[in-house]
């Protein structure tokens, strides 16, 4: 029971450390200069989550841009750098 219960805690921190982290962090410029240089980036991650995450919220990123979203792009171009650390 107490494993349990301090891996609830240890996720809960890590989840609330993220977030404090993408709201402090400078949202990146949305541009295809910036998308791509993270899709460099990106190809060379080894495989795991953090690079599947890191490609879906490029995907993500190039469709808001398409649409002219930029805050959405720039919320993902984010999460995806995050991703790269």
């Amino acid at each position: 029971m107490r494993i349990l219960i301090i891996s609830l805690v240890v996720t809960t921190a890590l989840s609330i450390a993220s977030a404090h982290a993408q709201s402090t962090l400078e949202k990146p410029e949305c541009s295809k200069a910036n998308i791509a240089g993270l899709e460099e980036k990106i190809a060379k991650m080894k495989d795991g989550p953090q690079k599947q995450t890191a490609s879906t919220e490029i995907e993500a990123a190039k469709a808001m841009l398409s649409n002219k979203k930029t805050e959405d792009c720039q919320d993902h171009l984010l999460k995806a750098t995050l991703q790269t650390k």
